[in-house]
């Protein structure tokens, strides 16, 4: 079959880069064929960008499928979540909503009692000027540790003696205690060499250092000696305090703040002081920005070469708001599930508070520890610390024996089957473990199965958005059959994935004639939801957040996230298929599918990328290729702007994204279903460009050395940066240079890359046209506005225009793709329906 001819190319209107297309390049024929429908075809409202809308990790590179691999540096992701969702607010608000300090503590009777006890005590005070001429004393940031601690076990120390907790409370029988951490690095973290400062442990807890994680440790204090670590709110949303904006002045040299909201581009760089030679770099101090609902920057993956089953090695220098969201990260993606992270920040004799939920990122206004309003402040913090529940630290037991881990290391390793966590040094010796095995032997019940978790096949980092961990398991003590188990943190507004699987598999099996799809879709077999507590500390910051008055004409959207947990059948990733006509047939099936989920039940993926395309194998040998993670699904009759503006992001995978849903400045286009089938075709050029099949073993697919499209994959590029690469990528790039660019191992997709690439470069270049002519159509305002007014009809150039751009005039149509890919080397693949009801 021959390939269309080479396109012109169509360039969104805002295109920082939009040449017009040449002269010498021919449009390619109506591809002749039936039509999908002659009806206009049905809609999805798209939402602003944010990453965290798909794969918090927003791209998910072929690397990231296997349990092998590794991302390589989470600080992108950080840096977006501090610019976008970071709320600040005065610290006595703070101390309100997550301490559960009294809004009137200074009147309260309770807290003047405990505040002028401990203020007027000796030992209080000796520990405050040791603090004070340590703090005037020549030395590192190390010199400092001693003497916070100091203050914070003195404090606890006295709230035993005048506040003490009635026998049988586990607060009092866990007992909170402090003490220098670093430089001892915490295990089962993703990335290497995280050691916080300071720690707070039960004092019941009782392990070796060397084997203390993330899951042990109840509250991080970070340490600086700057001047200029502490966040002040410049370009956050700042909530109003007795009607005041609590935004502070900087002390000492100023910090480079980052960019403004809407610039569409990363935040500038500046340097910032150093820590110990552990500490990594960020680019911008105090990274400050707007919501991801105000401001669209997206940044990517950088270098996404050699897998390593070796952790990535932090950089040697980090700003600290970024330092401190990394172990807020590490807190709220162990396996202990926690619901938030509390930290605290010093930066020489001050200090703030930071939370973090799945939503939102909070932090107080600055405190002076050596002013008398501030040593208040600080005891009052000890004391609402000292005496919040697990559930308000942010503990839950939802994985088996999640407190225990948390509180009695050794008790809780024995119950696990008399295994503790597998060491990456060797059973039986010390050191970091390995973070995929974190929840490895543990139990999980959801509805009445016992599901014993293994190690981790996927993760996305970050701190906003669904962050999804997918775990391999088995269940009922059996080993006979695999599971996969998804823990997410979805919005509660959407239908639930499993409903969705639920109600395509109903159509399914109502007809004869669809009973092929059910090879083909996703088989979950159960799910269980954790919604926000009431009066928890993350549903009062929620609700605060809410009703709360901000300045700077800001209002922070805070979405409602569940925790939710769901079972799968074990599928497996299209990478690990190593012959070229079954990855051809699952690239088929994928198309089949779509189309059927699209026309049958009404349901729209909205997120094909390399993860989400999986595969079943039978026993026979035979593949099914299946649409994995309908997680951002749509579908068609319960889409309404209510419930798709909840959502707050705009979904898919950038790296696979049409590039009219990267536009930054079109906040409202709308996602069709002609875009999924241009991630259809990136994920398989992505495919057959990056990878490549082991000549010696024969039987391993793994990335090229030196692969392709490497700046598809470029952290530092913005979300308008990386459509303007996919726009060239049609309009400038030589065939022969595609051609060049497909691995040895998969000669046989170049008809299919090649003939797709010019059918979406037709449509590109057919809708850049009609919009040439369309400019230079003089209409009088007058008659303008009663085309517009519906008093007369427009004439046909316009009306063309107004419904050209669902299929590109025709040419990006499931036909027009299937037309190329129902065979492979000129051999035919299985067409698993002739009709799809169309």
């Amino acid at each position: 079959m021959s390939p269309p001819t080479s396109p012109e190319m169509d360039y969104p209107d805002d295109s920082p880069e939009s040449p017009p297309p040449s002269e010498q390049q021919q449009l390619p024929p109506q591809t002749p064929g039936p039509k999908i429908s002659s009806n206009r075809l049905p809609t999805f409202p798209t939402t602003p960008h944010a990453h965290s809308s798909a794969a918090h990790a927003a791209f998910d590179d072929d690397k990231e499928l296997s349990s092998n691999s590794l991302y390589q540096n989470h600080d992108e992701y950080i840096e977006h979540d501090l610019q976008n969702n970071r709320v600040f607010m005065h610290a006595e608000k703070f101390m309100e909503l997550v301490f559960r300090t009294p809004a009137n503590w200074k009147a309260n009777p309770v807290c003047k009692g405990i505040l002028a006890a401990i203020t007027a005590n000796d030992d209080f005070k000796a520990a405050l000027e040791s603090f004070r001429e340590i703090l005037n004393g020549p030395g590192t940031e190390h010199r400092l540790y001693p003497p916070i601690v100091a203050l914070y076990a003195i404090v606890l120390t006295l709230l035993d003696a005048h506040d003490p907790l009635p026998d049988g409370d586990d607060r009092k029988t866990l007992k909170l205690a402090f003490s220098v951490n670093d430089p001892v690095e915490l295990v089962d973290a993703v990335t290497k060499g995280l050691s916080p400062d300071i720690r707070s442990l039960f004092g019941s807890f009782t392990i070796h250092e060397k084997e203390l994680s993330f899951s042990n440790v109840v509250h991080v204090v970070e340490v600086e000696d700057t001047d200029s670590a502490l966040c002040r709110g410049a370009n956050d949303f700042r909530v109003l305090h007795n009607g005041a904006d609590p935004l502070q002045k900087s002390r000492g040299r100023e910090t480079k703040q980052a960019s403004a909201p809407n610039s569409g581009q990363p935040s500038p760089a500046a340097s910032v002081d150093t820590k110990a030679s552990r500490k990594r770099t960020r680019t911008d101090d105090d990274a400050e920005g707007s919501n991801s609902s105000q401001k669209i920057n997206r940044s990517f993956s950088a270098s996404r070469k050699a897998q390593s089953t070796e952790a990535p090695t932090p950089k040697t220098q980090v700003d600290p708001q970024t330092q401190c969201a990394r172990y807020a990260m590490e807190h709220l993606s162990n396996a202990i599930l926690r619901s938030h992270s509390i930290l605290t920040l010093f930066d020489k004799d001050r200090f703030q508070f930071e939370y973090f939920d799945r939503s939102v990122i909070a932090v107080s206004s600055a405190v002076e520890l050596l002013e008398e309003e501030g040593q208040r402040l600080f005891i009052l913090m000890v004391y609402g610390l000292r005496r919040l529940s697990p559930e308000d630290l942010g503990l839950r037991e939802v994985v088996q024996d999640s407190l225990k881990f948390c509180t009695n290391y050794k008790s809780a390793s024995k119950h696990v089957k008399g295994k503790t966590i597998p060491s990456q040094n060797g059973p039986g010796k010390t050191g970091p473990r390995d973070w995929r095995k974190m929840f490895y032997n543990r139990e999980i019940t959801i509805q009445d199965d016992v599901y014993t978790l293994k190690e981790i096949v996927f993760r996305q980092p970050g701190l906003i958005g669904r962050t999804t961990c997918v775990i391999a398991a088995t269940k009922n003590g059996s080993d006979n059959e695999r599971f996969v188990v998804k823990i997410s943190y979805p919005t509660t507004t959407r239908v639930p994935e499993m409903e969705l699987i639920r109600r395509a598999r109903m159509h399914a099996e109502s007809d004869e004639k669809h009973a092929w799809v059910l090879n083909h879709l996703p088989n979950m077999t159960a799910s269980m939801d954790i919604e926000i507590g009431k009066n928890t500390v993350q549903a009062r910051m929620r609700d605060f957040l809410k009703s709360a008055e901000y300045a700077n004409e800001k209002t922070y959207f805070y979405e409602d996230r569940c925790l939710r947990i769901c079972v799968s059948e074990e599928l497996h990733a299209i990478t690990s298929l190593t012959s070229s006509r079954k990855i051809g047939q699952v690239f088929l099936d994928i198309l089949q599918t779509h189309q059927w989920l699209y026309t049958v039940p009404k349901i729209l993926h909205r997120d094909l990328s390399m993860s989400n395309i999986m595969v079943r194998e039978d026993g026979p040998g035979n593949v099914y290729g299946v649409p994995n993670d309908l997680d951002l699904a749509s579908q068609l009759s319960e889409v309404d702007a209510e419930s798709e503006s909840t959502l707050m992001r705009r979904t898919g995978t950038p790296p696979f994204m049409a590039f009219d849903l990267q536009d930054p400045h079109n906040l409202h286009v709308l996602h069709l279903y002609r875009h999924d089938l241009e991630s259809l075709f990136y994920v398989l050029l992505m495919l057959v460009c990056r990878h490549e099949i082991d000549q010696k073993k024969g039987s391993v697919q793994q990335l090229r050395s030196d692969p392709p499209f490497e700046d598809w994959f470029d952290w530092s590029m913005s979300w308008s940066q990386l459509q303007a690469t996919k726009v060239k990528f049609f309009h400038s790039t030589d065939i022969e240079v595609i051609k060049s660019q497909i691995s040895p191992s998969f000669r046989v997709f170049e008809e299919w890359v090649v003939s797709l690439w010019k059918v979406l470069g037709g449509g590109f270049a057919k809708r850049h046209q009609a919009k040439t002519q369309l400019s230079s159509f003089s209409i009088s305002e007058r008659l303008n506005a009663a085309i517009k007014a519906g008093h007369i009809k427009p004439p046909p150039l316009v009306a063309k225009q107004r419904v050209d751009d669902e299929t590109l005039d025709g040419e990006v149509t499931y036909w027009t793709f299937m037309q190329y890919m129902n065979e492979l080397g000129n051999k035919d693949l299985k067409i698993r329906c002739d009709d799809l009801g169309l």
